[in-house]
């Protein structure tokens, strides 16, 4: 059994923001673009405003990502901070990890060149 004893808020928060913003830019904006495009055309107008308008609902889309990436941070930082304080009350979450040998896949995309990871220093 091990034990996650605190976690690095910073890092943590960081990797949160990041994946707030991929989900919501996956599902932002093609929603934004999407109705972008049926305003346009309900609004009986074409050629150019299609183009400024699916600009703007991109932009806008990438606004939004933007701004969930930022308060997931700030939550994600907060949330770290209340954890590391709680796990020195009550001693953290215990969890129980298995070893598993790596894959030839697992190696190759780890090194990013298909070469060997680098080995651990002899012991003394």
């Amino acid at each position: 059994m091990y034990r996650i004893r605190r976690f690095g808020v910073i890092r943590t928060a960081t990797v949160v923001a990041v994946l707030y913003a991929l989900v919501v830019a996956i599902f932002a904006v093609p929603f934004v673009v999407i109705l972008a495009l049926v305003g346009v055309s309900a609004s009986g107008s074409g050629g150019a405003m299609v183009g400024v308008g699916l600009a703007v609902a991109v932009v806008v889309g990438l606004l939004i990502a933007a701004f969930y990436a930022a308060i997931g941070w700030i939550f994600a930082a907060l949330a770290c901070l209340l954890y590391n304080l709680a796990a020195r009350w009550v001693g953290g979450i215990e969890v129980a990890v298995e070893a598993v040998a790596p894959t030839t896949q697992a190696l190759s995309a780890s090194t990013g060149w298909g070469a060997a990871p680098p080995t651990a220093p002899p012991s003394a």
